[in-house]
This record gives structure tokens, sequence and C-alpha cells, in this order.
């Protein structure tokens, strides 16, 4: 540095052509030189995108049904604004046929279509699928589309067309039996970023297809979604939101959780798992355990042998997870928490998201929980 100014100060003193050349030369030299040990600019750390979630409690029987939905708004260039329910415990999205394509199209047999076909920027295959959920399956083909979901003020959108199913029809896997109607939900957004469906498990989160703004790492966090419920329908449009998905994970907000890395308790499983113990005044029920926006109950494994049963209103139950603090809560309602014969591990449902967080890093292959906020 000193070097440099003493070169600037005999030029200036000079004051001669040849010399007055030479300063303009060294000058120029100087400002360059240093702006190669200027620090380069650092884009500032963006906020994460926040998605509202459509709170949705089912208004016939039984009672105590609750969801969260994600509104897709468009797929390709065709306005859909169908709410879909948010599954933590599933990678990929299904849609219902009559939601996106011309209802003549759709059928209980299949999607009415000879060849793979453009329909108003959805590319639908004639390749037929099935997806598994719990105790159904989802019966419908492979399509791609550019999907916007979220708030139409601010929506969120993949950055390419991403593969999806499109369902005919929704089956009840032990019976055969096809299901729906109006109370029905129309669709899966799944958000889990462990697996996928379909073939060779193409089928994966919207999530890995959207961008993520600067000094976010990839992935997302569930703020708490409130303990107040109404009966309500998407149909009717009457449902609470609450702005609790948040798209990108800041480091502020990421030192909040207890963070470790997510485990994927069999290969079969699109989610990740946490180990956690489920106790009330009993020996705990230890499993791998997925923390689920899709499940309105929470479900405990016990041998197949045993009958399916669940607690009373009003027992204390205690959750301890490995690396964790304890969660507490109170059942509210019968049949809030079900001992489920043959199941394989633990689930966690919508009961723990309404007081407390859930976060995934992408980057990092973490997950962590944050307890009363």
């Amino acid at each position: 540095m000193t070097a440099h100014f003493r070169l600037v100060g005999t030029a200036l003193a000079s004051n001669t052509g040849g010399e007055m050349k030479n300063f303009w030369v060294t000058l120029l030299l100087f400002f360059a030189v240093q702006s190669c040990f200027l620090p380069a600019s650092v884009d500032a750390e963006e906020l994460p995108t926040k998605v509202p979630l459509i709170k949705l409690e089912y208004p016939g029987k039984p009672k105590n049904i609750r969801m969260l939905y994600v509104k897709i708004l468009s797929l390709g260039n065709r306005t859909v604004n169908q709410p879909l329910v948010l599954d933590t415990g599933s990678s990929g999205m299904t849609i219902d046929c009559k939601s996106v394509l011309p209802a003549e199209t759709c059928s209980d047999t299949g999607i009415k279509i000879a060849q793979d076909q453009q329909i108003d920027g959805i590319m639908v295959t004639t390749e037929e699928v099935v997806m598994n959920y719990g105790t159904y399956d989802e019966y419908g083909n492979v399509a791609y589309a550019r999907v916007s979901f979220g708030s139409p003020d601010s929506p969120v959108s993949t950055i390419t067309s991403i593969p999806f199913l499109i369902r005919y029809k929704k089956v009840r896997r032990s019976t055969g039996e096809i299901v729906g109607g109006p109370l029905w939900p129309k669709g899966i957004f799944g958000i889990s970023p462990v697996g996928g469906s379909g073939p060779d498990r193409m089928i994966k989160s919207p999530l890995a297809y959207v961008s993520f703004g600067p000094g976010l790492h990839k992935g997302y966090y569930l703020s708490p979604i409130g303990t107040k419920w109404k009966a309500c329908t998407n149909d009717d449009g009457n449902c609470p939101q609450v702005e609790a998905l948040h798209i990108g994970v800041p480091k502020d907000v990421k030192n909040d959780f207890r963070m470790q890395s997510w485990k994927q308790a069999n290969w079969r499983y699109n989610f990740p798992t946490l180990d956690s113990c489920l106790s009330w005044g009993s020996e705990p029920i230890c499993r791998p355990t997925l923390y689920d926006t899709g499940n309105s109950t929470i479900m405990v494994v016990t041998d197949a042998s045993k009958p399916h049963t669940s607690l009373n209103t009003g027992t204390k139950v205690l959750v301890k997870t490995d690396g964790q603090g304890d969660w507490n809560f109170t059942t509210t309602y019968n049949r809030e928490v079900e001992i489920v014969p043959g199941l394989e591990h633990n689930i966690v449902g919508i009961r723990y998201f309404e007081k407390n967080s859930l976060l995934l890093d992408f980057e990092t292959r973490e997950i962590g929980l944050r307890l009363g906020h």
C-alpha cells in the first residue's frame, strides 16, 4: 500500500509530459491492484418464503379429524386453485383428475387418452402407477408440469416441469372400495425429501424443484399452527389460514432447533424418522417415529395379535426423543392416541404441530424439533 502512494506522489511532483503519462498508468494500476483485495459483495440473506396453510376440521363424523392443506394455484398453463393435503410423511404430489383435466377424460377405470398428450401445458402420459398412503392406494397416470402453489400474492413455482400423479381413483386397500366425495381430499402434497414414488421413485417432493433465496439452506420449517380449529370445507372456502410453512432455512432459525441427522428406518419409507418413545404411565413404546402433518391422530405400535385401541380423554402422555426435549401433552378427545397392531413405526400427527415446530435441512440431511414455539 505505501509503495503505491509513493509512486503517485512522485508522478504528481514531476508534472512533465512523459512522466504524466506514467502517472496515469501507475494510478490505473494502483486502483486495479486495490480492487483485487476488496471483499466480494455478499448478497443479504433473504427471508424464507411463507406459504399459507389451510386449517380444516372435517365437518362430518367422526369428529376431530384435522388436516392442513396447501393450495395449488396452477399446473402448466391451467389455473387450478385446488387445495391438497400437506404431508410431511410422503414424497410427491397427487391430484384428482377432475381438478386438472376435462371431466370427460376422467373415469374410475382410467384416464381416457390413447397416447401421451399435452393439455394446457400439462404433459399427461399413458404410464399408470399406484401410490400407497397408509391404508389407501391412489391409481393414476404420471404427468409433468410446472407447479405453482401457495398465496396468489406471493406464489411459489417449481423452476421446471416436475413429475406428479393425476389420480383417477382412490381405493381402500383392505376392501377394494373406491372412496371419494366432496369432503375427501382431492390429492396429496408430499414434501418429504426422502425417497419418492412411481417408476424409479421419480415422483418426488415439489420442494426439490423450487429455488431458495441467497443465504438460505434448501429445506423448510413449520411453525406452530395454533390450537383453534373450525369445521369447514375447501369447497365453501370458509376455512382459516395460517402462514406456517416456511421455504428456505436461515441460520438463525436453525439455531433455535435441536438438529440431528435424519434416519430412514426402512428403505421403503418415503420419510425421515427420529427415535422416539411414547409412554402414559406404562412401559415406553420406542420405535422410529414419523412427525406427520398428513395424519390427524397419534399412532403407537403394538403387537399384531392385539386389538386396535385408543387412550381415554385426559390421559397424560410423554414423548421422549433422542437428542430432543421432552414433549408432554394430555389427550383432549377419545382416539387422539391410537394403539395400532402391526404398525412398524410410531406416527406423531397434527397435535404436535399445534404448538411445536419441525425443520428439515435438505443440504445437511438434518431434522430438528423446536418445542413450545
